[in-house]
């Protein structure tokens, strides 16, 4: 299994907020949203939206398929964690199974 990444929240605070020197409070103004949602954001606790991916793509000269992606890929990750707990297999239809000799 893949080691965990990080979460896309704390991504926008290592790449965005730190290393302009911007504080939340700061960051929020200019991404036009509340403070608690950029703070539970760079904390892990809110996943990126497409509206944010697009507000943190505007404001920090990214891509919007950035933040998409990497928050796809945490999704994927988290939920690749509780594969076996679905308890599914896979479907082969009647008469197309194959036999191994």
């Amino acid at each position: 299994m893949i080691d965990k990444p990080r979460h896309p929240g704390l991504m926008v605070k290592s790449l965005c907020l730190e290393p302009l020197g911007l504080s939340v409070s700061e960051g929020a103004k200019l991404l036009h949203i509340a403070r608690p949602t950029l703070s539970k954001l760079v904390n892990g606790r809110l996943n990126i939206s497409p509206e944010m991916a697009m507000r943190l793509s505007i404001v920090f000269n990214t891509s919007a398929e950035l933040w998409i992606n990497l928050q796809a890929g945490y999704d994927l990750w988290r939920v690749q964690k509780m594969r076996s707990k679905l308890h599914l297999h896979p479907f082969v239809p009647q008469g197309l199974a194959v036999s191994v000799h």
